[in-house]
């Protein structure tokens, strides 16, 4: 058995997953633009401190244009972040001035333009202007490290207010998720409380639009029980009174016959067989209805021609005994999609029905086709106003006497309803019916 899953944890979950993995996008996109940028612009520093100090070393050259030498610089004046930056400057290939935190790498010399260099653990970015004209040139340095915190800072600016607001967040999809599924809660409640026999509509007042399909599906649900209740319980008054019918009639036929001579039996034993014949036709009717209609029509490829065959073989004996001429035209090896089980209780109804609604001795004719299947026969047949009315259970518009249910012709409307099959009644030239099945 599957596991019952929460909406709402889902609702949370499925809004907080994607909420994480676009945070983790968005962070690693600012990462990169942060660090481009402050690369860019660091860099451009580097260049402009050390233009700086390239025009200031070579005033003080051209005014006093001696064995030049600067000195240490000035240790006094410090920052906290000034140990990142360092500088150097040479004139003739001689180092005039440094910064204190630059003794460490005083040996090393770097290309001109932009380094970077790792000394004592620490990266540092290298910048060396050098001119050639006045033999001067400088090298401005920084740390990394200053790079690298500021990117920290930035990341972190973004990174804080998305980890205190996330459990807001959360509450808020929570509270929603609540307030979502209550109409559902609702709804569960309302139809749990009904009784078996409340059908009724479910209010659609202030209900949300995603709910309406399945409040309405709902609805309609509802209808087809409450039809398919009152269909049941149309069919139970009906048969009950049918069958009331012939159980009176039994039941008179047996007191008069309890009442008659031994000679005089005969004619009332005649009259008992028939309403036993009819009264066993409607519960076989009954029978066959109820358990196609509680049942799956599975179809299959069956042989319709065999079919046929099958059914006038079996009824052949009853149109011997009426005299009935059976005139048959079978396309050979006729395959159809269908349920072989009720195909054949709607062939034998039709036939049946020919047979037993027609005169002794008049003909009944069975024509099959690939596209349709044609039975005719030469009984009273049925007024237009009526062919419609006959496809309702229990009504029978024959005025002859023959045994019926009044069955026969809604089942045979039915299975062909399930198989989406057309089905024409017309009158028989010169007299009689035409029923035809459309495949």
């Amino acid at each position: 058995m599957s596991k019952q899953q929460s909406l709402k944890k889902k609702l949370i979950f499925w809004i907080s997953y994607p909420m994480i993995i676009c945070l983790i996008i968005v962070l690693g996109i600012c990462y990169f633009f942060a660090a481009h940028e402050i690369e860019e612009v660091y860099d451009a520093q580097l260049v402009h401190s050390a233009k700086v100090l390239h025009q200031l070393t070579v005033h003080e050259i051209k005014q006093d244009d001696k064995d030049f030498d600067l000195g240490l610089e000035n240790t006094g004046l410090e920052h906290s972040y000034e140990r990142n930056l360092g500088f150097r400057i040479w004139y003739k290939d001689k180092l005039i001035t440094h910064s204190a935190n630059t003794e460490s790498f005083l040996e090393q010399s770097f290309p001109k333009g932009f380094n970077n260099k790792v000394v004592n653990e620490h990266k540092w970015r290298f910048f060396v202007f050098e001119d050639t004209d006045n033999q001067i040139k400088v090298e401005v340095s920084e740390r990394y490290d200053i790079r690298y915190e500021l990117v920290f800072q930035l990341l972190l600016s973004v990174i804080f207010p998305v980890i205190f607001l996330t459990p807001v967040f959360l509450l808020i999809i929570w509270a929603v998720g609540i307030k979502v599924v209550k109409p559902l809660e609702k709804i569960s409640e309302d139809v749990d409380k009904r009784s078996s026999d409340d059908l009724a509509k479910i209010e659609m007042d202030n209900v949300p639009l995603e709910i309406s399909p399945i409040i309405n599906a709902l609805n309609r649900l509802f209808n087809r029980i409450e039809e398919s209740f009152k269909r049941e319980r149309e069919f139970t008054d009906h048969a009950a009174h049918e069958l009331r019918t012939p159980l009176a009639a039994m039941k008179t036929q047996t007191q008069v016959l309890l009442k008659k001579s031994p000679v005089k039996l005969s004619e009332g034993l005649n009259n008992l067989h028939a309403s036993i014949d009819r009264a066993t036709h409607m519960v076989e009717q009954l029978l066959s209805f109820s358990r196609l209609q509680n049942s799956h029509l599975t179809k299959e490829r069956i042989n319709l021609s065999s079919m046929v065959g099958d059914v006038i073989q079996g009824l052949k004996f009853v149109a011997q005994t009426k005299e009935i001429n059976l005139f048959v035209e079978i396309k050979n090896d006729t395959v159809i999609d269908a349920n072989s089980e009720a195909f054949y209780i709607l062939l034998r109804n039709l036939i049946d029905n020919a047979i037993k609604y027609s005169d002794q001795g008049n003909d009944v004719q069975i024509i099959l086709d690939k596209h349709s299947i044609e039975i005719s026969d030469q009984g009273a047949g049925i007024p237009d106003e009526e062919k419609e009315r006959v496809f309702n259970r229990f009504v029978r518009v024959d005025k002859t006497g023959k045994t019926g249910s009044g069955l026969g012709l809604s089942i045979v409307k039915w299975i062909a309803d399930q198989h989406n099959f057309k089905i024409n009644l017309m009158d028989n030239n010169p007299r009689g019916l035409k029923v035809i099945i459309h495949f």
